[in-house]
């Protein structure tokens, strides 16, 4: 486990030094089809990615001690705020933290429980079947359940063109 925390703070420090997050295409990525995921969420519902099949995915993985992650979450709950009638679904994956440690982080910055779905990843393996090398990692899944890419890092402007721009389009796919 103290490997597992180590490599995901030294992917987390090597990210943080540019200041906004970097697209890499499916293929950089090492996904094309969309990995399983079925995780609990905050209200011990399964959440199971295939429910959403014929929308937009945003599938972020994150956790509440990384602090671009923190930065980002508000981002992340604008996207689903704004695209979200559109079809746009947005995942919160955390990683390996405990139910009343994600809620003092909610809590903590004023955020609702039911502001964005938070599923729960206790032991990392759906992060590892994602192939995520680092956190914050954000891949965009279209329509027909194909992984269009990743944002590596903080998404730090959700209304930024390249973020905009490929949302858009899979939403009118």
């Amino acid at each position: 486990m103290l490997a597992l925390s180590l490599s995901f703070c030294l992917a987390v420090l090597a990210f943080t030094s540019t200041a906004h997050a970097q697209w890499r295409p499916s293929k950089e990525t090492g996904l094309t089809q969309t990995p399983p995921l079925q995780l609990k969420n905050l209200s011990n519902q399964l959440i199971n990615i295939s429910n959403f099949s014929g929308k937009v995915i945003v599938v972020n993985f994150w956790a509440s001690w990384c602090e671009p992650c923190r930065e980002e979450f508000g981002e992340l709950i604008y996207l689903r705020e704004k695209y979200g009638s559109q079809g746009l679904v947005v995942l919160a994956v955390n990683l390996a933290e405990m139910k009343p440690r994600i809620m003092q982080f909610l809590k903590g910055n004023g955020i609702s429980e039911n502001a964005i779905e938070i599923l729960l990843d206790r032991n990392s393996t759906t992060y590892k079947t994602w192939k995520a090398r680092g956190i914050p990692t954000t891949f965009l899944v279209g329509k027909n359940s194909v992984v269009e890419g990743a944002w590596i890092g903080a998404i730090d402007d959700a209304d930024a063109e390249d973020v905009k721009n490929k949302i858009e389009f899979l939403l009118k796919q």
